[in-house]
């Protein structure tokens, strides 16, 4: 087995691979870190996912999910891939996804500046939509993210929509209908994190419960089936009560 790593602990500065330097880290996991590296040729930015060799002793949890990016590259929800690498650290080889560095902050930190560290309903829902529109594009493609969460989804605004990218996958076995339902349950899991949770949901127009349906996963799936059926309802409900 390989000798566990739990954290690479890379300074700024240093030198990984033959054409790479660490400019920061930005954030970690049970897989491995990511940290924003420099190319040494271009000075083009980018992201690198390195996996502890523990975690991934055969390299096929990485090479799954660099196959996944390389089938959603046309979708603009997902982050980027590239190639990747293998480098030392001390005497193991590790491997490493580059990707592109998105822009963004955590949708969790973002929610939390916010006053009382939630959203209003009305951009809330611009929230969702957007979410909901690229993991349609997933979900179109035969694919599935079965991980949505506040902290895998980086949040951008821009004038009056918001770029939204999901920044990691897990692979959770072959695609199905009931991993993409997880989607469409996650995804209105985001919409009642926005919007402070348990604690405001009594106050929230009816609007906002026709779809969370009181965070029943079942009752959930039976309104909006498809990410495409979620979709639409939210391109058609009347909003006067939010407005």
């Amino acid at each position: 087995m390989p000798k566990r790593i739990d954290s690479f602990n890379f300074p700024a500065g240093r030198k990984v691979g033959a054409r790479f330097v660490i400019e920061a880290r930005l954030g970690g996991g049970s897989e491995g870190e990511v940290y924003k590296i420099r190319e040494l040729d271009t000075g083009i930015t980018r992201a690198a996912k390195f996996y502890f060799p523990q975690r991934d002793p055969t390299r096929q949890m990485a090479v799954k999910l660099a196959q996944k990016l390389n089938t959603l590259r046309y979708c603009p929800i997902v982050m980027q891939y590239h190639h990747s690498e293998i480098v030392r650290v001390g005497r193991q080889k590790v491997i490493a996804l580059i990707s592109d560095l998105c822009e963004g902050e955590p949708l969790e930190n973002w929610i939390a500046r916010h006053p009382g560290k939630r959203l209003t309903p009305y951009v809330a829902l611009h929230v969702l939509f957007n979410l909901v529109r690229g993991l349609e594009t997933i979900h179109a493609l035969g694919e599935y993210h079965a991980d949505v969460h506040s902290q895998n989804i980086l949040i951008r605004p821009r004038g009056v929509r918001f770029d939204l990218k999901l920044i990691d996958f897990y692979d959770w076995g072959k695609p199905s209908k009931t991993k993409q339902g997880q989607d469409v349950g996650d995804a209105i899991g985001i919409l009642y994190e926005c919007l402070g949770g348990r604690r405001h949901y009594a106050k929230q127009p009816p609007e906002i419960k026709e779809i969370c349906a009181g965070m029943k996963y079942s009752l959930q799936l039976r309104r909006f089936p498809t990410m495409t059926a979620l979709r639409k309802h939210l391109e058609t409900f009347p909003w006067e009560s939010m407005v």
